[in-house]
C-alpha cells in the first residue's frame, strides 16, 4: 500500500514538473514574440517619424515657393500698373504711344522666357505677332494696347489655376508627346507617351524636363495627374518638389 501510494505520488510530481517546463518554454516564446513585435513597433514608429519630418521640410520649402511667387506676381502687378498709367498719361493716338508698348512687350518677353515652360512658344508667338503687326501699322496702338493687356490678363490667369495639358517636350535631347499638369506658375509635372514620369526643373537660367527614378516620386505624381484629369482639384496632395 505505501508503495503504491510513493508511486501515485511521484507520478504526480513528475507530471506536475512537467507541466512548469511546458509552460516555462510557452513563456520564453511568447516573450520572444513580444520583443519582435516592439522592435518591429519600433521601426515602423520610427519611419512614420522619418516621414512625417520629410512631409515638414517639404511643406515649409513649398511654402516658401508659393511666397517667392506671390512676391514675384505682386512685382509683375505693380509693372503692369505703372505700364498701365504711362498709357492713361499718353495719348492713345499718337506715335508716342508705340514705344511704352514696345517696353511693354519686351518685359513681357522677357517674364515667359524665365517663367514655367508650360506651352512657352505659342506664347512668345503670341506677343512676336502683335509686336510684328504692331511695327508693321497693321494694328492701331490703341487696339494693340487693349490685346497686349488681355495677354498680361492671360499670365495671371495661368499663375493662379492647376490644368491639365497635352504638350510635346524635350526629355533627355528627345522631343516626347506628354501629358503636362501646370500647379499655378510653380511647377510643371509630366507624364511622357511612353511612360516617362517628371518635373520641369530650373538650373541657373535654363528649365529642362527631368525624369523621377524614384518609384515613390512617380507614383505620387501619376496619382495627382489622374485626380486633375478626374477634376478633382480639392484635398490633399503629396507631391515631389525636388528631384
Amino acid at each position: 500500500m505505501k508503495t503504491t501510494i510513493f508511486l501515485l505520488i511521484f507520478i504526480l510530481q513528475s507530471s506536475a514538473y512537467a507541466n512548469v517546463e511546458a509552460l516555462a518554454e510557452k513563456v520564453i516564446k511568447l516573450r520572444k514574440e513580444v520583443e519582435l513585435l516592439n522592435d518591429e513597433y519600433k521601426t515602423e514608429r520610427e519611419k512614420a517619424l522619418n516621414d512625417l519630418k520629410a512631409l515638414s521640410i517639404q511643406k515649409a520649402e513649398l511654402e516658401s515657393n508659393i511666397r517667392n511667387e506671390d512676391i514675384r506676381e505682386q512685382q509683375l502687378v505693380e509693372k503692369i500698373g505703372n505700364y498701365k498709367k504711362e498709357l492713361k498719361q499718353t495719348s492713345l493716338e499718337s506715335k508716342e504711344l508705340i514705344p511704352v508698348l514696345n517696353k511693354t512687350m519686351t518685359f513681357l518677353k522677357a517674364y515667359i522666357e524665365q517663367s514655367l515652360p508650360f506651352k512657352r512658344k505659342e506664347r512668345m508667338e503670341t506677343v512676336e505677332s502683335l509686336e510684328s503687326r504692331l511695327s508693321k501699322g497693321e494694328v492701331t496702338p490703341i487696339k494693340a494696347s487693349n490685346q497686349l493687356w488681355a495677354m498680361i490678363e492671360d499670365e495671371r490667369r495661368l499663375a493662379r489655376e492647376t490644368t491639365i495639358h497635352k504638350q510635346t517636350i524635350s526629355i533627355n535631347g528627345k522631343m516626347n508627346l506628354a501629358e503636362v499638369v501646370k500647379v499655378g506658375m510653380l511647377f510643371l509635372y509630366f507624364k511622357s507617351d511612353d511612360g516617362k514620369v517628371g518635373m520641369a526643373k530650373k538650373t541657373g537660367d535654363q528649365w529642362n524636363f527631368q525624369t523621377f527614378e524614384n518609384e515613390d516620386q512617380k507614383t505620387k505624381t501619376i496619382a495627382f495627374l489622374q485626380s486633375i484629369k478626374k477634376q478633382i482639384r480639392q484635398g490633399y496632395f503629396a507631391l515631389p518638389t525636388e528631384l
